[in-house]
């Protein structure tokens, strides 16, 4: 069982994480990036430096990619991905390929920031208040029902790239002919969590649970984190969960505030944070093993250690430099 990892990035550990548990099997990790600098391609068994996702060619380069290395099972740690993956399933299920994805409406609603606000209120489930046009926002301002500061982030961003904060109405004004989509949020001043979880691929039920009180940030992902058990947090996710039914590894974010939890946003992957969990021994990647091997994995009802901290540090790799296109051999 060989099992493709896209957009690996700086993921090192999360590589790692694959390759042990498919040496068990014996199998192997193969990675791929657009840049051949990744450093998580350098700790796969094999890697590719392929196209840009948003180049023409990418799908096609994937499927030689999975034919070169017979690979059984495929997954992206990246959200502009997920959503190309998902509208390519029964391409690469027709060659005994399965892409570790959530359903592409599940996709759609978590990566469109405004739908997500949409989906959860629909719902009935706690969100932030989110605008896409700023005479709404300005009209709810007048009337008390917001305050400054305000939050503008990108409507399909990732990484927290493109977050700003915006302090009086004539900042908020700048936005009015901003031609890239954005979201509208108020600044939401609480304690913010951080929720892994794993729904099997075949029974499509919840099968682990960890939650995490974020200590420290970095370019969107959590860099310091301690475990936590809560049981309205617990509540809040299972309810989650059961209306959007995503399949796979997904990372949900959360505000404590005075009324209790909100939903902040929900990524249907590997979250940045997860290696805490798998840590303290919530194995998602064992999980997808099994589900790639055929079996169904039963819940999971792992007694993790609470306030035990993960913190994440630098490390350092030399590697000879090559030519873009090369990995382990050109296809």
């Amino acid at each position: 069982m060989n099992v493709l990892i896209c957009s690996v990035g700086r993921r090192v550990k999360l590589v790692e994480a694959f390759r042990s548990e498919l040496q068990k099997v014996n199998g192997r990790v193969i990675a791929v990036d657009c840049d051949p600098t990744a450093p998580a391609l350098h700790f796969a068994d094999m890697y590719e430096v392929v196209p840009r996702i948003d180049d023409s060619s990418y799908i096609d380069y994937l499927k030689k990619v999975c034919k070169k290395y017979e690979v059984t099972g495929i997954l992206s740690l990246i959200d502009p991905e997920l959503s190309l993956l998902a509208n390519h399933v029964e391409e690469f299920e027709k060659e005994g390929i399965y892409v570790i994805v959530s359903d592409k409406q599940t996709v759609d609603i978590c990566f469109d920031k405004y739908s997500t606000s949409q989906f959860l209120s629909d719902n009935g489930l706690p969100c932030i208040p989110t605008y896409i046009n700023i005479d709404e926002v300005i009209r709810d301002f007048k009337v008390g029902k917001l305050d400054f500061p305000l939050i503008i982030k990108p409507r399909k961003g990732s990484a927290s790239i493109g977050i700003n904060k915006v302090y009086t109405l004539e900042e908020l004004l700048i936005y009015k002919n901003e031609t890239a989509e954005i979201v509208i949020q108020p600044f939401v001043n609480g304690q913010e969590f951080g929720v892994d979880c794993y729904i099997d691929i075949f029974s499509r039920k919840l099968i682990n649970m960890f939650m995490k009180k974020k200590i420290v940030m970095r370019a969107g992902e959590t860099d310091k984190s301690i475990s936590v058990k809560d049981y309205d947090l617990k509540q809040l996710i299972e309810r989650l969960v059961n209306v959007l039914k995503p399949l796979g590894p997904i990372d949900i974010d959360c505000f404590l505030t005075k009324d209790g939890f909100v939903i902040s946003e929900i990524n249907p992957r590997f979250g940045g944070g997860y290696l805490h969990a798998h840590m303290q021994g919530q194995n998602f990647v064992e999980n997808i093993v099994k589900n790639l091997s055929g079996f169904t994995n039963q819940l999971q009802n792992i007694e993790y250690e609470e306030d035990l901290i993960m913190v994440k540090y630098e490390d350092v790799k030399l590697m000879k430099n090559v030519d873009k296109g090369i990995g382990t051999g050109q296809i």
